[in-house]
């Protein structure tokens, strides 16, 4: 799946998802997701986007055992931060997480959670794709998103026509979620320094749940991430 990723109407950077084929992790059978993001245009000359998010999501489970982040520091076009949460080596409400910027040396950053379950972001949008419940349906999660935890409270708005750029799609019914996020500091609490923020998915709905849009509503105004090119896996459908 690949996005465009404009602001006000500009565009900024190009969004990948994509899947691997099923691979061994300490044993266990994973599928390899991984996010992309890069920036393009006139946005180069003022910062520097090529952001990869990777998660090891489990076959049987579908939770994430590890979740891997490498981006560059904001406001920086040299400096590359990375981080590695060890979703599978949680002990009690303690995740390993560490951090390390381009060749440093990492260093512990662990995660108090709150939750008996614990997401990234991209293993939370593909169980996403399979949340089929009633208009005004809620669920409250915890995500990692690079090196910060999320509280997510997300719900079932309804459906929706929208207009997609993909020529075999034009106009399509789509599920819309919202969405209100805020960070949580290092023990698990909400951070009293951090935004809050608003967001919405539209999902198709057909036998592909594909997410078609993003926006996430900002002080500057909304980002919109639009799907402009989409190749289906050969797996079984979400739905008959």
């Amino acid at each position: 799946m690949t996005y465009k990723l404009a602001l006000q109407g500009v565009e900024l950077a190009a969004f990948s998802l994509s899947a691997s084929d099923v691979q061994e992790l300490a044993g266990r059978r994973v599928i390899v997701v991984q996010s992309h993001a890069r920036s393009v245009g006139l946005v180069e000359w003022i910062a520097r986007i090529d952001d990869r998010f990777t998660s090891w999501i489990d076959v049987e489970t579908g939770r994430s055992r590890r979740f891997q982040t490498d981006e560059y520091e904001t406001n920086s076009k040299t400096n590359v931060e990375h981080v590695v949460a060890d979703m599978a080596a949680r002990e009690g409400d303690r995740i390993p997480v560490t951090f390390h910027v381009n060749e440093g040396t990492p260093e512990p950053e662990p995660q108090r959670v709150n939750k008996p379950e614990v997401w990234d972001y991209n293993a939370f949008l593909v169980a996403l794709r399979a949340w089929e419940q009633p208009t005004g349906s809620k669920v409250s999660v915890e995500v990692f998103r690079s090196r910060f935890l999320w509280n997510v409270d997300m719900q079932i708005r309804g459906r929706e026509k929208i207009h997609t750029a993909l020529p075999d799609l034009g106009e399509v019914s789509a599920l819309r979620l919202d969405a209100h996020m805020y960070r949580l500091d290092r023990e698990g609490k909400k951070d009293p320094g951090a935004d809050e923020r608003n967001l919405s998915i539209w999902i198709s709905d057909d036998d592909g749940r594909v997410p078609l849009r993003t926006v996430a509503r900002t002080d500057y105004g909304d980002i919109r991430m639009d799907i402009v090119d989409y190749s289906p896996g050969t797996g079984q459908r979400l739905r008959p």
